[in-house]
Parts: C-alpha cells; sequence; structure tokens
C-alpha cells in the first residue's frame, strides 16, 4: 500500500503508508507503560475513587462486582442462542451476554481499587473464572449478527471485535498477577477468533470497506487486541495497515461538515472506537503516527456539542435517542486533542448507563475524565462563547441538518401573579428547532425528509421517537412498516395517501438557506421523497424567528403543493410524548415541564384529530407517543396549488388548560 487508499478523487484522510507504519512500530517501545491512555492506570483508577462526579460510577462496578464474586455468569444457553434464527428475537440471548460482559468489566476495574490484598485476592480469583467463561463461550458474535453460512468460533462482528479488546487489555492490566494458564488461553483464543480471521486469513468482512461504525468498532477492536498481543513486528505493521484501510473507509461516511448520519449513539459507538485505537496506536508509536492530527477527525470530534440542545437532549434523527450517554473520557480526551467542547453532565455515566456494558467506554470514563479543575476551565470557556442572547446555529450542508438554540429568561406570563416559584422556572430556558434534508438510503436511515424537532425547556415537545426494539425486522426488507422508520412516524406529511420510500433515490434538495443574527430559513424541495404521490412538486419552508429582546420564539412552517394529478389530499402529521390539547379550531398546545408550544393553522383548510399509540423504546421500556393529525380535504379540481402554513410559538408556560 503506497498510503492509505483513496475514496474516488479524494485524497486520503490517513496520510499513512506501509513504510511509515513500520518505522513508527521499530522506533518505539514494544510494551509502553501507557498503552491505556495513562501512564499508571491503576493509581488512575484509585484517584477517581474519592471524587464526587465518580459517585454512581464505583457505586455500580461495586454491586455488579460483588454479585459477580457471589455467583457465576449466567449462561448462554443454546434455548437462548436459537432464539434469533427462529422468531427474530435478540433480546434473550443479548440480556444474558451483556450481563456476562458488565460482570466481567465490574471485577476487572473493582479489582484495581482493592482495599487490601486478601480483598484484591479474592476480585482476582473471581475475574479469572470471568475470563475462562468468556474465553468458553460458543461465539463471541451476537446471534443476529451470525451469517447463516460461517463459522461461528472465526466470524467477526462488532462484538467479538469489543471482545478480543477486553480481554487483550485486562490481560495487559493484570499478567503479571494471572495464572499462566488463564493468559495463555486469552492469547489463544483471541488470535484464533479474531486477530487471524482479520488478519492473517484476511477473510473478506463486509466491515473493512463500510462507511458507518462497523468499520471503526470491528477494525478499531481488533487492532487494539493486534497492539497488545502480535508479538511479530512485520505481523503486526499489516495489521496496522489494514486497519487504517478500514478507518478510511469509515471517515468517508463522513462529510467535511463533521455529521454522524447515523446518529449521535453511533457517533459515540464508531468515533469513539476510533479514538481508542487512534490513541494506544499514538502511544504504542511514542507518537510516530497520530490518526486525530488531521482535519476530518477534528470536525467530527465537535458533532455532540453543535447537535445539543439542552439540559442533555439532543437532535436525535436516525437511530439515536434524545438522551445519549456520553463517555465523559471520550469526550475529555477528543477536548484535549481536538480542542472540542465537553458538552456538560453531572456526573460520570455508570457501567449500566449503558445498555450493552462497553468495556471500553467504562474504562476510560475512569482513566481519561479530567478533574475539576480541567471543567471549570472547560466551563468558562463555554459560558464566554455562548453568552449571547442571539440565535445558536449549526448547520450540517452535507449531511443536510440544521439546528437553531436560543436562551431566553424562562418568565412566563403570570410570573407576577405568583408568590412562590420552583428553582427550575428561575433559570435561563433554552428553546431549539432541528430539521433536516438528506437521503432516505443513509446507515441507520429512516424515511423522515423535512423532519423536525421542537425544544424548549430541556423537553422535545414535538419529537422524534429514535430507534426502535433492534429485531430481525428492523433491518429486514419492509422495514418502512416500523412506526420508527416509516415517514408516518414522523413530522411530515403524508400525500394522497402516499409515504416517503427507502433509498438513496428518495432525496432532499436545498433550495435555499439563510442564517442571521434572528434565526434561521431553509427551503428544502422535497418532490423526490414522494415521487408516486402525483406531485409536479413539494417544497417545505421553515423560518425559525428568535428576537433577542423577546421571550418568545416562533416558527413558521409552509409546505406548497404543486399537483400533477387528480387527488389533491394531504395529512401533515405532529409526533409528540406529550398531549395535545386542542381548545378551539385553529390552534392546539402541546404542554411541557416549562415551555408551552402553540400552533396555530387555518380550520377553514385543515381538520384536526389526535390519536394515541403505546409503544416501546429501543430498549424495551413502555412509552405513549400522540399523533396530531391536520388532513386537507381534496382540493378543487381546478386548484393546480395548495399552500399549508403551520404557525407555532413556544414560550414559558404551565399546565393551566389541561
Amino acid at each position: 500500500m503506497k498510503n492509505v487508499e483513496l475514496t474516488g478523487d479524494r485524497p486520503p484522510y490517513l496520510n499513512v503508508d506501509s513504510s511509515q507504519i513500520r518505522e513508527a512500530l521499530v522506533h518505539s517501545s514494544k510494551q509502553p507503560a501507557s498503552l491505556l491512555g495513562t501512564a499508571d492506570w491503576k493509581a488512575q483508577l484509585q484517584e477517581t475513587t474519592d471524587r464526587p462526579e465518580f459517585s454512581l460510577y464505583w457505586q455500580q462496578i461495586a454491586e455488579t462486582a460483588r454479585v459477580a464474586m457471589q455467583e457465576p455468569l449466567p449462561p448462554l444457553t443454546y434455548s437462548n442462542f436459537r432464539q434469533f434464527a427462529e422468531t427474530g428475537a435478540r433480546k434473550g440471548y443479548e440480556d444474558v451476554y451483556f450481563e456476562r460482559r458488565a460482570r466481567l468489566a465490574a471485577l476487572g476495574i473493582q479489582a484495581a481499587v482493592a482495599a487490601n490484598s486478601d480483598e484484591e485476592r479474592a476480585y482476582l480469583a473471581a475475574l479469572e473464572d470471568a475470563l475462562w467463561d468468556v474465553c468458553g463461550e460458543y461465539t463471541w458474535c451476537l446471534t443476529a449478527h451470525l451469517p447463516a453460512e460461517s463459522d461461528p468460533v472465526s466470524e467477526v462482528d462488532l462484538f467479538a471485535a469489543e471482545t478480543a479488546e477486553t480481554l487483550a487489555e485486562l490481560l495487559y492490566m493484570y499478567e503479571d498477577v494471572l495464572d499462566r494458564r488463564i493468559a495463555e488461553r486469552i492469547r489463544r483464543e483471541v488470535r484464533q477468533r479474531v486477530l487471524e480471521p482479520v488478519f492473517i486469513q484476511n477473510k473478506p468482512f463486509f466491515w473493512r470497506r463500510a462507511d458507518h461504525n462497523w468499520s471503526a468498532v470491528c477494525a478499531g477492536g481488533s487492532g487494539m487486541a493486534a497492539l497488545l498481543l502480535m508479538d511479530d513486528a512485520d505481523e503486526l505493521a499489516a495489521a496496522i495497515e489494514q486497519v487504517c484501510a478500514s478507518l478510511e473507509s469509515f471517515l468517508s461516511g463522513y462529510g467535511a461538515d463533521g455529521g454522524c448520519a447515523e446518529g449521535l449513539g453511533y457517533w459515540v459507538y464508531g468515533f469513539g472506537y476510533y479514538t481508542y485505537f487512534s490513541e494506544m496506536l499514538r502511544e504504542r508509536t511514542n507518537g510516530g503516527l497520530d490518526l486525530l492530527a488531521s482535519a476530518h477527525p477534528r470536525n467530527i470530534a465537535g458533532f455532540p456539542e453543535r447537535i445539543h440542545l439542552s439540559q442533555g437532549v439532543y437532535v436525535n434523527f436516525s437511530d439515536s435517542g434524545e438522551k445519549e450517554v456520553l463517555p465523559t473520557g471520550l469526550l475529555h480526551r477528543l477536548m484535549e486533542r481536538t480542542g472540542s467542547r465537553v458538552v456538560p453532565y453531572d456526573a460520570v455515566p455508570g457501567l449500566l448507563s449503558d445498555p450493552v456494558r462497553r468495556w471500553a467506554h467504562v474504562l476510560r470514563n475512569g482513566l481519561w475524565t479530567a478533574g475539576e479543575e480541567a471543567q471549570v476551565v472547560e466551563l468558562s470557556m463555554k459560558v464566554e462563547e455562548h453568552n449571547s442572547s442571539h440565535s445558536n446555529v449549526s448547520v450540517f450542508n452535507e449531511l443536510g441538518w440544521w439546528i437553531c438554540r436560543a436562551e431566553r429568561s424562562g418568565a412566563n406570563q403570570n410570573e407576577h401573579e405568583h408568590k412562590h416559584k420552583h428553582e427550575h422556572e428561575k433559570r435561563p430556558l433554552a428553546y431549539g428547532f432541528a430539521i433536516k434534508g438528506g437521503h432516505n438510503g443513509e446507515p441507520h436511515n429512516h424515511n423522515d425528509l423535512g423532519q423536525f424537532i421542537m425544544h424548549g425547556g430541556g423537553e422535545n415537545i414535538l419529537c422524534d421517537l429514535g430507534a426502535g426494539m433492534y429485531t430481525q425486522a428492523y433491518f429486514q426488507a419492509g422495514r418502512e412498516q416500523i412506526i420508527n422508520i416509516s415517514s408516518g412516524g414522523h413530522n411530515v406529511p403524508v400525500i394522497n395517501r402516499v409515504m416517503q420510500g427507502s433509498g438513496n433515490e428518495y432525496r432532499a434538495r436545498t433550495i435555499m438557506q439563510r442564517t442571521n443574527e434572528l434565526g434561521l430559513e431553509v427551503e428544502l424541495d422535497l418532490t423526490e421523497a414522494y415521487p408516486d404521490a402525483g406531485l409536479a412538486r413539494y417544497t417545505r419552508y421553515a423560518q425559525w424567528i428568535c428576537p433577542p429582546a423577546e421571550d418568545t420564539v416562533t416558527i413558521e412552517l409552509t409546505d406548497r403543493f404543486i399537483w400533477s394529478g387528480e387527488e389533491k389530499h394531504f395529512e401533515e402529521r405532529l409526533i409528540s410524548r406529550f398531549k395535545p390539547v386542542i381548545v378551539e379550531k385553529g390552534t392546539v398546545y402541546w404542554y411541557g415541564t416549562r415551555a408551552v408550544l402553540q400552533l396555530s393553522y387555518d380550520p377553514e383548510l385543515l381538520e384536526v384529530s389526535m390519536y394515541s399509540t403505546d409503544h416501546v423504546d429501543h430498549d424495551g421500556h413502555p412509552f405513549t407517543f400522540y399523533t396530531t393529525c391536520l388532513a386537507h380535504r381534496n382540493a378543487p379540481s381546478a386548484e393546480l396549488e395548495t399552500h399549508c402554513r403551520l404557525e407555532f410559538e413556544m414560550r414559558a408556560g404551565e399546565h393551566d388548560l389541561q
């Protein structure tokens, strides 16, 4: 390889070649003490035990480790293994799999802070049992990721790569105290299951050239295991070359704007593993190879802050949640390395805050989360940057996302009539708006061209449902029938009973965008989102208006339909977790905890109705959402064009009408 492969006519993001990789590895220490990104990992973990922001972190580590000391890992039974193939259900097998990984991680971290030698020996004995058990699993892959015709032992998916990295890092941390047979088995199993299939046999795994999270996680996890366990210099150099090629493909999935089409949760996953591997490689080569040094990954690093609305709530287009758990270690290391901002947080995430209990995140939260002094500096920088009454706008031109934020006093119209106010009502009130274009062939795609979110007081009042529960059907043909994916489950219209389709050909085109101190204007041509709906043209215009001197914001949304057929009707849909209140024709209210959203529409043009849906979220937790429908009766035959204007106003408010 002359250097990491080109993508089309674009120069490579990672300007490294074979000779650079070999030279950097040869001229560096074989096993530096800082491969985990800190000079003394055990002392670093010890130091965090007295820090208040780590209270939840250590509480969950200790409780999970205590369970792991008292009972063996729960078994991965054949009954659970066969469920996915027979029913499409994933949860039964994965619940057990992730509990096993949680206990392994807890023992690996708790042993480092044992109170005395006897306690340490007890934790290490339990750790050895857990390591032995994981080494003996039938496969390290999830059942949902196993191809029909493959060797389960040597198939490498996301979780096989993660497991290889976990075992290799635990061996790196504890090899001097682990039984020799445990160490030998870890080396043998990681090599047989991951290193040989990926780097020696060069199996044609699809993820090698994927432009999404799979390439970063599979290559990064396997690459970290190689850095820790491969002793032959030529073999290791060839492996790192392969990893860099996959990471080049991963980076190509991000445009120059640094936006992640898969959503924030997959930014954490994919770019997290990109960062973890990059940092280990930098340490291993004494800074000779630094994959975070170029402009493109630095742009990607700033993604979370740019889509943060307020109070830990984010824009969650695609398969993401409104409130994603962001690993604080990752955020602080990216701040240190790239200058990106750390989104404010109250506590370091606990082991159980991550539904899949990822070792890489929880370990680096303990090792990389900066102390109080660094956090104060970061907070002062953020306050200085955002101490403005003007709108703050983030634009992702290549991704097709536009995001607006503003803070106001939070005073509602009746404030002076109340003698006592809740403490939260004294804080500034954050407003936000986001709208997207793009296309319907993106990774973890939803059919959501023209989708928008309205945010007030720390809540997405008009929302995106985000990721649904993953099953076999969620990733198969016909997935458009699932409400999280269907355009019918988004804040976009159904036109002549036609919804949006899936694929790159269903796309939005930007007609106009304009930002100023008052806000944002965007107009999208969405005709290609509905090719079979009897339209000559369909455009959506959105304007966010947020005057600095006022405590309200307004959003004007205008859909313009130019008809080409006899049918001329549509239904606007608005999705919320808050029950709408319809008090009179032409007006709808949604009441959040601190903000009220008011919709004004033309009752001569639109007829309003509402229905509720009981649903489950990505993790299987039940919730109810409400769909407000604004139905347009069939236009007169002579009418060639219909305009639908929706006017929204957001302000501080109470539940006085509910």
